[in-house]
């Protein structure tokens, strides 16, 4: 009878012990961890007016089609040189409407796939939405996977705003002077 109640209570361990959730405490910090670096750098870059950014693009971009179709003879040197600092504003962030698209929906995709992955972690899920087992193999290989496209996310948002201000230095320099060529050439014209 001891023997059997040995063997009942030893059983009773073991299947205790393989019903208790395993310790996430470190992959959850690892998943904030990422989580914080995306949402340092993403609130100064949604703090951006990237309507009135692509504007000036837009802008320069028109002032110069403008006055290179309607420009007549020799152009001086020194227009020449304020022109080409103000035509390097529009080479600052080359294919920004779509840079501006793309981070977009990775920022919506990142922010779900690291909440859905933390409050996986939280509840001690077992399986996925597609039931793959989570385990530690699998979290490692989706945290690094996390750790890997939002590493890139994060360095294409950085350069968005530090060139940012680079526009809008660059664009408040040379604005009123590249204005009031296209006013006068359009005066002159006429």
């Amino acid at each position: 009878m001891r023997v059997l109640y040995f063997f009942l209570a030893s059983a009773l361990l073991v299947s205790m012990h393989s019903c208790t959730p395993p310790d996430r405490k470190g992959y959850v910090k690892q998943v904030d961890s990422i989580s914080n670096v995306l949402e340092n750098v993403a609130g100064p870059y949604e703090k951006l007016n990237l309507d009135e950014l692509q504007a000036k693009v837009d802008t320069v971009n028109k002032h110069l089609d403008f006055i290179q179709e309607n420009y007549k003879g020799d152009m001086k040197k020194g227009i020449a040189l304020e022109l080409m600092s103000y035509r390097s504003i529009r080479k600052l962030i080359p294919e920004f409407g779509k840079r501006r698209e793309n981070i977009a929906n990775s920022l919506t995709v990142s922010r779900e796939q690291l909440s859905t992955l933390k409050k996986a972690l939280s509840e001690n899920s077992t399986h996925d939405a597609v039931g793959n087992e989570i385990n530690d193999e699998y979290l490692k290989k989706q945290i690094q996977q996390e750790k890997t496209i939002n590493a890139a996310l994060v360095k294409e948002i950085e350069f968005i705003v530090q060139k940012s201000d680079s526009i809008n230095n660059r664009f408040g320099r040379h604005y009123n002077q590249a204005k009031f060529w296209c006013d006068s050439i359009a005066t002159s014209s006429k």
